[in-house]
């Protein structure tokens, strides 16, 4: 591991802090994998799935608030090109003004994303 930091479980109390400082940080990645993506980038790729999107992969549904401040919202916009270029069956759908998670969305338009996400499934799986 790059650090010390995670070799003994931290406290259930401390775990959200930790997690809260590494990605306000960069560090994520580097503190759990032991790896640098600056220095490191191509190590990665089989974990990043915009590197990894070919013709065969399967129907995504993406849903993503605008106003997550976690994943940026640029990526799942990103993705979105990335499975149109390869022709893969996906739909985007955005959630003005929600966060991570959906947070901060109405009850209502939650519902919706998600009955929406069940149809998507049901009519890509058998």
């Amino acid at each position: 591991m790059g650090s010390t930091a995670i070799a003994e479980p931290l406290p259930k109390t401390q775990r959200g802090k930790f997690y809260l400082y590494c990605r306000q940080n960069g560090l994520w990645p580097k503190e759990v994998t032991g790896h640098d993506p600056r220095t490191e980038a191509r190590w990665f790729d089989r974990y990043c799935p915009i590197r990894n999107v070919t013709a065969k992969y399967p129907p995504t549904l993406l849903i993503h608030g605008t106003e997550d401040t976690d994943v940026p919202y640029s990526l799942s916009r990103d993705m979105d090109a990335k499975l149109t270029s390869a022709g893969v069956k996906h739909e985007f759908i955005t959630v003005a003004g929600a966060g991570h998670g959906l947070t901060g969305a109405k009850p209502e338009e939650v519902a919706r994303v998600a009955d929406h996400a069940v149809q998507f499934i049901k009519a890509h799986t058998k």
